[in-house]
């Protein structure tokens, strides 16, 4: 018995093929029809073959572009048609990615004689669902969010991990959307987003999302590195009030209205944090929550009051480390939350700070030290001559006040050096 070893090959590379392959002569005959074929198409393969064409598909309605482009293949004089068809089995829908060719041999006379037709053909479908995916969110999410969700399939467990999160905020929104008409504050606003953004993507981070004027931002697993993720919010924060400022100044040349006024302030906090996708199934958001996302937004309002543009905790403060130039403001908790905190301003990159700068935030540390040990009348003096020194710093002019009330009227001996926002007055 002899074996047509070429035909064995030719078979065993058909039927491991992942793409489906029919081939039909020209009497409409199914001479070859591999497994990915009948996979693919519903069909068993070895009970098509051998049979017509017209009666094992054209009668079933679901496959009418398949069917189409097969009999473009048979009838028309193009020697390959590439296209992609659908086929649908109720709300199941399948794509495919289609070619035809001619099959030819040559006859006595050596001309290429058409014999049939071969349809090559694959399942598109997931691939078609991330194109429209990209295409609907692409402008709006960032896209390793997207590859995210669709790397993770139908796996939509949430996740948790230790990240840090940022919120940056435009100063005096509701006096801006007072002042300036519909369109012009509109246009404002997107070019304060735009400028916000690009420094969290120039440090690998995520824009999570967009609330009214201001950005929410994360770094840290599974998008970005775990032991720099403070630090790249840090820097990402510098960047941030960097371009607004370069924003600002661009509207002045422009004599926009109120350019001048136009600032930003940031606040940072690193910890454990719920990922994943929230909300009910007709209306879900890939999204961090936990306390440290609560914190960071609570600090960007505080930034305000303290006079700060950038704020950071004190987990985000040690994980950042010597990367930069801190000046610890105050110990804290915020609205929404009894766990106190040490907060910090980040001045600037290290070696990036004036001597100046530097020195005055030393002594600021040093009245706050006093304060903190119960020494009011000495944090009062302290505070007062750092006031004089630079009438402009809220957070001297805020501290004064309050070494002054403590002098006054010295706190029990429970009184830990917190202030509480949201549930007290500030000064």
């Amino acid at each position: 018995m002899t074996i047509d070893r070429d035909a064995l090959v030719s078979e065993r590379i058909l039927q491991s093929m992942r793409d489906g392959v029919i081939a039909i002569d020209l009497s409409g005959t199914i001479i070859m029809f591999n497994e990915a074929a009948g996979a693919i198409l519903g069909r068993d393969a070895k009970e098509v073959l051998g049979r017509p064409f017209g009666q094992e598909f054209m009668l079933d309605e679901r496959f009418d572009d398949f069917n189409e482009l097969v009999l473009k293949a048979v009838y028309d004089a193009e020697v390959v048609h590439s296209t992609e068809v659908v086929i649908r089995d109720g709300e199941e829908r399948t794509d495919l990615a289609m070619s035809s060719s001619f099959l030819t041999h040559v006859d006595e006379a050596g001309e290429q004689q058409r014999f049939g037709v071969v349809v090559v053909f694959s399942d598109v479908t997931e691939q078609r669902k991330r194109r429209k995916l990209k295409r609907l969110f692409g402008e709006y999410v960032d896209p390793r969010i997207v590859e995210q969700i669709l790397s993770r399939g139908e796996d939509t467990e949430s996740r948790r991990a230790d990240m840090t999160v940022s919120f940056v905020d435009m100063r005096d929104f509701t006096g801006w959307s007072e002042r300036l008409p519909a369109r012009e504050l509109t246009d404002l606003l997107n070019q304060f987003l735009a400028a916000v953004t690009r420094p969290i993507g120039e440090e690998g981070g995520i824009t999570d999302k967009y609330i009214g004027d201001a950005a929410m931002a994360c770094w840290g697993p599974p998008f970005t590195n775990a032991d720099t993720q403070a630090a790249d919010a840090c820097r990402a924060a510098l960047g941030q009030v960097a371009a607004v400022d370069a924003l600002r100044a661009e509207l002045m040349g422009r004599d926009f209205p109120g350019a001048g006024r136009l600032d930003a302030v940031v606040g940072v906090a690193t910890g454990n944090v719920l990922t994943g996708d929230i909300g009910p199934p007709s209306s879900r958001n890939f999204t961090v929550i936990g306390n440290a996302v609560n914190l960071a937004a609570r600090l960007q309002d505080v930034a305000k009051i303290y006079g700060q543009r950038v704020l950071v905790a004190e987990e985000t403060r040690n994980r950042a480390g010597d990367a930069f130039a801190y000046r610890e403001l105050d110990r804290i908790t915020v609205r929404g939350s009894v766990q106190p905190v040490r907060v910090f301003a980040v001045l600037g990159a290290a070696g990036a700070v004036s001597e100046a700068t530097l020195a005055y935030a030393a002594e600021y540390e040093a009245a706050l030290a006093l304060l903190h040990a119960r020494e009011f009348c000495a944090a009062h003096e302290r505070f007062a001559a750092l006031v004089e020194k630079a009438p402009e710093d809220r957070s001297s002019k805020l501290m004064l006040s309050r070494s002054e009330t403590l002098a006054a009227e010295p706190p029990t001996e429970e009184w830990d050096g917190v202030f509480h926002h949201g549930t007290v007055k500030l000064i």
